[in-house]
């Protein structure tokens, strides 16, 4: 058998599978089924990214460590390295608020998503 070639048919096959791998019949039931795993994902997602927020978090901690026992040295020749640890610890603030927004965006999507399998399972 040929395997299928327009977008409706690839549709029809992707729903057939949904269907047989979750063993509901009703469309609101492997709709659940799909979303349930879009979730699981996001929570990983999220668990991932917590990681690499704690991570950031550390370093900038030791940046900041560093920076102060040079500035305690107040050797002038250090100076050009404590603008060199100023301009990381920035860059990694700046890594740490992105981090942060995308974990609120994607608990913002599972929270939704929540909703929507709520709605569908009555």
């Amino acid at each position: 058998m040929a395997a299928p070639t327009g977008p409706s048919q690839l549709a029809r096959r992707v729903i057939d599978d949904l269907i047989d791998f979750s063993g509901e019949t009703e469309s609101d039931g492997y709709m659940a089924f799909f979303k349930q795993q879009q979730i699981s994902n996001l929570r990983g997602f999220i668990n991932r990214m917590r990681e690499e927020a704690t991570t950031a978090r550390n370093e900038i901690g030791q940046i900041t460590a560093l920076i102060a026992e040079m500035e305690a040295l107040g050797a002038e020749e250090h100076y050009d390295h404590i603008l060199e640890l100023r301009a990381d610890r920035e860059a990694t603030q700046a890594k740490l608020d992105g981090l942060e927004a995308l974990i609120k965006d994607a608990g913002d999507q599972v929270d939704l998503k929540e909703e929507e399998v709520e709605q569908m399972n009555g």
